[in-house]
């Protein structure tokens, strides 16, 4: 049995990492031979708030559009004109 993150706990961790991200780059400067600590910690952050972040609003359009009416794609990937 797959273990899955809640939707709202996705979209809360998003927002943390993307707060993290934020806080290291204003306050931290942090470097060791000549590497910057800082900038790979930022990096890591932003990567994962969008990994949450993208994840989470891919979950919301498929339960929306369970819950909703979808049309059909008709040809050429337009959509077909509903009476």
């Amino acid at each position: 049995m797959k273990m899955r993150l809640k939707d709202e706990t996705l979209f809360a961790l998003g927002l943390l990492s993307t707060s993290a991200s934020i806080i290291i780059k204003t306050f931290f400067k942090l470097s060791y031979m000549n590497f910057s600590i800082s900038d790979f910690l930022e990096g890591l952050f932003v990567g994962l708030s969008l990994v949450l972040n993208l994840t989470y609003l891919v979950r919301l359009r498929r339960a929306k559009g369970q819950d909703m009416d979808v049309v059909p794609l008709g040809e050429h990937g337009r959509r077909k004109a509903v009476p």
